[in-house]
C-alpha cells in the first residue's frame, strides 16, 4: 500500500482497462450501476458508472468497486 503525498491518506494503484496505474482509496464501495455519472473501477481495472450506493442499498449482488483518490483526496 502507498500514502498520498498530497494528504497523508492511504492509497492503492490498480492498472485500468486503458493500461493506466491510477491511484485508489482502498476500501470498496457498492457501486449502483447506470444510476449517476461517477466512474468506479473494479479491482481488475474494468470501469464501472453509477453512484455509490447508501448502506439501505447495499447489496451482495452489487458491484463492487474503487474510488479514484483525486474525489477524496484532501491535499492537505
Amino acid at each position: 500500500m502507498s500514502v498520498c503525498r498530497r494528504c497523508g491518506q492511504e492509497i492503492e494503484w490498480i492498472t485500468t482497462a486503458a493500461g493506466r496505474a491510477i491511484p485508489f482509496d482502498p476500501e470498496p464501495v457498492f457501486v449502483i450501476e447506470g444510476d449517476g455519472r461517477d466512474t468506479f473501477t473494479t479491482d481488475d481495472g474494468a470501469p464501472v458508472v453509477g453512484r455509490v450506493a447508501r448502506p439501505e442499498e447495499e447489496s451482495p449482488e452489487l458491484p463492487v468497486a474503487f474510488v479514484p483518490h483525486w474525489k477524496t483526496c484532501g491535499r492537505g
